[in-house]
């Protein structure tokens, strides 16, 4: 791990003041016939093969006189989805999705699969949460998770899946899509020694993490497949089978309601906290939960320097969060260096410019004062009607400018009234009384003096949204 004077210096400088609690408000249910009373009116079923029934193999519904299920549907996997606006929501509000699941007492069982999606304007998934069953009882199953940066709409999907038998025997009833104000963590799930296979007699040792607590007793533990491996109030694990089709297990905060999953033999992704710094990982889980890790930054080494092209991503997803809306490519690409479709967003926006008229650098690393400065115009974008860079000069902010900073000689012209708002804001904090904008010198250069790194500008990015959303 590569460590710089500049980045440890950095570090002193991004420390977040807590925002003042307020009045949580919660939305109504959302869904349309969320119990499907009316037959499958809200609902869309691609195929057709969907319906309704009052009673099926001995199951009843839960909420009312009937409950969904593929009932034409034979030996195929089937859906039916329906999509929520989120015009009423911002990035970081919470959805809550809830619906009550069951299997046909048929080994080895058929499977019910839950799904919350998080669609852009176009319809292009953003970010999305899945749980599975194949237990022959009714069980509640539950999403909570924020809103990402840039979702214009939820969309929950039930999906019968088929293993055995004739028909599909998957059956939904009281379904339920709330939106609040209330934020909640993200709870990951760990196996011991990173253990993410087993067969038939094998132990695994799971851990629950909502960042407060790693306490096994702060959760209920359950598993999506009792017939192929159970798991009790430790977290411990045991297989009855060799599960080759692959088994979930549930952790669920006993006091948000939010439940990690761990997959085993299965090739969904299982979820990890961003990685980072020790100091940092609360403010990481924070820019995770709020969408602002773009994808060029997933699963990189959050320690190192960022560069031009990746802050370029951090700008556009504080963009889409501050404005509930997806950013677009500039049509036309002046750059010679880079087609980065990220990078044409920023310059859409206005965030960015080129080094040249034609190119971009896309690699080059990014120092304080150009983090300050891409950011404060995408806060400009947002909040000052008819902003653009060409037209920067003519529009002005209005805030308290805070005593010039020791370095303030080195800060270049340019830069000043980004430097000055961002600080006045709590955005971008000086130490010791300068700011360290950029290298001056060339022991400066060779020290990495003022450079930026990946953890520290999602920082940057999530006080933006929290102090300025």
């Amino acid at each position: 791990m590569k460590k710089r004077l500049g980045a440890l210096l950095f570090t002193l400088f991004l420390l977040l003041s807590p925002l003042p609690a307020a009045a949580a408000s919660t939305s109504a249910n959302l869904l349309a016939n969320p119990s499907f009373e009316d037959g499958l009116a809200g609902w869309t079923s691609p195929d057709g093969k969907w319906g309704t029934a009052e009673s099926e193999s001995g199951y009843d519904p839960q909420d009312g006189s009937y409950f969904a299920w593929p009932l034409q549907a034979s030996q195929e996997n089937t859906c039916i989805y329906q999509d929520v606006s989120l015009s009423g929501s911002k990035t970081g509000d919470s959805v809550v999705f809830s619906v009550m699941v069951c299997n046909y007492d048929q080994p080895p069982h058929d499977m019910g699969r839950v799904e919350l999606q998080f669609l852009d304007p176009s319809g292009k998934p953003l970010k999305g949460h899945i749980q599975e069953q194949r237990n022959p009882d009714w069980n509640q199953q539950t999403i909570i998770a924020s809103v990402p940066a840039g979702a214009v709409t939820a969309r929950v999907v039930l999906w019968a899946v088929w293993y055995v038998g004739s028909d599909v025997d998957a059956y939904y009833d009281a379904a339920s899509l709330v939106t609040t104000t209330d934020q909640y963590s993200t709870v990951y799930v760990s196996e011991k020694n990173g253990k993410e296979t087993a067969g038939t007699g094998d132990v695994l040792t799971l851990t629950a993490d909502n960042g407060v607590s790693r306490s096994p007793d702060d959760y209920v533990w359950s598993s999506s497949y009792n017939d192929a491996a159970t798991i009790d109030a430790n977290g411990v694990v045991t297989f009855h089978s060799d599960a080759q089709d692959g088994v979930a297990f549930y952790a669920k905060d006993k006091k948000t309601g939010v439940v990690g999953v761990y997959w085993v033999n299965s090739d969904h992704e299982n979820a990890k906290p961003a990685s980072g710094s020790s100091w940092a990982s609360a403010d990481l889980r924070q820019a995770d939960e709020l969408g602002l890790i773009p994808e060029c930054l997933e699963g990189t080494d959050l320690t190192a320097p960022i560069t031009r092209a990746e802050f370029a991503a951090v700008a556009v997803k504080t963009y889409e969060a501050l404005t509930n809306s997806a950013a677009i490519p500039a049509a036309n690409n002046p750059f010679r260096d880079t087609k980065d479709a990220d990078v044409l967003k920023a310059y859409r926006i206005g965030a960015v410019n080129g080094t040249s008229d034609t190119t971009f650098a896309p690699n080059a690393l990014l120092n304080r004062e150009q983090a300050a400065t891409m950011l404060t115009r995408v806060f400009k974008k947002v909040s000052l009607a008819g902003w653009t860079l060409q037209a920067d000069g003519d529009f002005s902010l209005a805030y308290a400018k805070p005593v010039p900073f020791a370095d303030d000689a080195d800060i270049s012209g340019w830069a000043k009234d980004s430097v000055y708002f961002m600080a006045a804001n709590g955005i971008i904090q000086g130490s010791g009384g300068k700011f360290m904008p950029r290298s001056v010198t060339s022991a400066q250069q060779a020290a990495g003096y003022a450079q930026a790194t990946r953890e520290q500008a999602l920082l940057i990015a999530v006080r933006m949204v929290e102090k300025l959303g």
